[in-house]
């Protein structure tokens, strides 16, 4: 059963269209002589935070035709905490890859944090500099479990790592959550048997 035909089964239940209406595929062009089409699967990033609702209250992404009617204390009450959350910040957990003071240690941590990126990509990385360190952390990680696993892996590259606890931005999205996927048609050659 193809993704079209799955939702629009769905689009059918839900909207009670006739199944025959739905499930018209469109016309496919035909493939070239030598060429087939193929299902390929997409890899997407996916945002390391949760924004589509950020800084609206649920008033604002009603349908217009929804009306509703509150006192001004409570849209004031509902505003003010709108406001609040745009800075709310949560306990979170964090792998430290890099700490030192010396006096190479910015050249050190930037070369630290782009091998990190290249060896382990998909995951956060924070660079920053408390007087006098730099420190190079990574990750959004809600549970020390969750942060241990990672650690588990990134120590092989990184053996010094280990776990901190931070404030981090609220909501995070699971770090197992890196990649959302798609298909999507291909125009591929077709194979030539090989000539004995």
């Amino acid at each position: 059963m193809t993704r079209k035909t799955i939702l629009a089964a769905a689009a059918a239940l839900l909207f009670a269209l006739p199944m025959s209406a739905q499930t018209q595929k469109a016309e496919e062009p035909a493939a070239p002589e030598g060429y087939k089409y193929i299902d390929s699967v997409v890899f997407n990033a996916a945002p390391r935070y949760n924004q589509e609702l950020a800084g609206k209250s649920i008033f604002d992404v009603l349908p217009s035709e929804v009306k509703v009617h509150q006192s001004t204390n409570l849209k004031n009450a509902v505003d003010s905490r709108i406001r609040d959350n745009k800075s709310l910040q949560t306990d979170g957990f964090r792998i430290r890859i890099y700490f030192d003071n010396k006096q190479d240690s910015r050249e050190a941590s930037s070369a630290t944090e782009q091998r990190f990126r290249k060896r382990f990509p998909g995951y956060t990385t924070y660079r920053t500099f408390k007087n006098p360190f730099f420190k190079v952390t990574i990750g959004d990680f809600r549970t020390k479990a969750e942060a241990q696993v990672a650690l588990e892996k990134i120590s092989k590259e990184f053996p010094s790592a280990f776990i901190v606890k931070e404030k981090m931005r609220f909501p995070v999205i699971a770090d197992g959550v890196r990649y959302t996927t798609d298909t999507l048609r291909v125009l591929v050659p077709i194979a030539q048997p090989a000539n004995e």
